[in-house]
């Protein structure tokens, strides 16, 4: 059981960070392309 214990801490202590990481970089990536589209549709 401590094995269990230990594996999910360490599971969640290094996957949390590593998928907000990745959401950061996505929507950093995303901002610039949809910036672009939703200007041209608000312009109409």
């Amino acid at each position: 059981m401590d094995f269990t214990v230990l594996f999910v801490v360490l599971l969640l202590g290094v996957s949390i960070p590593l998928r907000n990481k990745a959401i950061k970089e996505y929507r950093k990536k995303g901002q610039g392309q949809q910036s672009s589209k939703t200007n041209g549709g608000k312009n109409e």
